[in-house]
């Protein structure tokens, strides 16, 4: 008979509780977010505490987190507070380096665009950029915000309605739909592992 280790979160430090959450929580999509501050200074951040939340009309989220070094809001949160717009693009094997980059602790105001290498481009319908690299960005309004805590771990759920959504040809087939041989992207896994997404299988849903 298998042994099992149980976890009480009340008792147990909640940064524990965060890297077994994300071991457990496996494979998850990274998002790049980016957003603008209101001085319309850019951001650059990923997260991959990040889902579909629905289709008709389409929402999607992130949940950034409190910082667990100051207990403080982060850049992202924060720029989303103020103006209500972001741009989610995607991670893949050839940007995976300088996504990573961009969750370097920069000094206030700088841009993670420039430490990165990643180049800002002008969206449609919100001031944030997209992301010229990525091969697909997503504009999207701020719907709402969730806090779950206040002390540094704690999670804000972002909602936003997607405005526009951004892709490349080289990664889309006759019919229009993304490729994931051609998009390759990458994921997290727990500790510093990353993951990628070239190996897939059919499984049809049963009628």
């Amino acid at each position: 008979m298998n042994s099992r280790v149980t976890i009480d979160p009340e008792t147990t430090s909640w940064i524990e509780v965060y890297r077994r959450m994300t071991e457990i929580v496996i494979p998850r999509p990274i998002a790049v977010v980016s957003t603008v501050d209101a001085e319309g200074r850019p951001n650059l951040a990923p997260f991959s505490f990040y889902t579909v939340v629905s289709s008709n009309p389409p929402h999607i989220a992130f949940a950034p987190h409190l910082s667990g070094r100051t207990g403080q809001k982060k850049d992202t949160l924060r720029n989303i507070e103020e103006t209500g717009e972001f741009v989610i693009a995607s991670a893949t094997e050839q940007l995976a380096e300088r996504v990573n980059a961009c969750a370097a602790m920069l000094p206030p105001g700088a841009s993670e665009f420039a430490h990165s290498g990643l180049t800002p481009e002008p969206a449609e319908t919100v001031t944030p950029f997209l992301v010229k690299e990525s091969p697909i960005n997503l504009e999207c309004e701020l719907v709402e915000i969730r806090a779950y805590g206040d002390q540094g771990g704690a999670g804000h759920l972002i909602v936003g309605k997607i405005k526009r959504i951004h892709l490349d040809t080289e990664v889309l087939n006759s019919e229009g739909q993304v490729r994931p041989e051609a998009l390759q992207a990458v994921g997290r896994m727990g500790t510093d592992l990353w993951v990628k997404t070239r190996e897939t299988f059919p499984m049809p849903r049963p009628e």
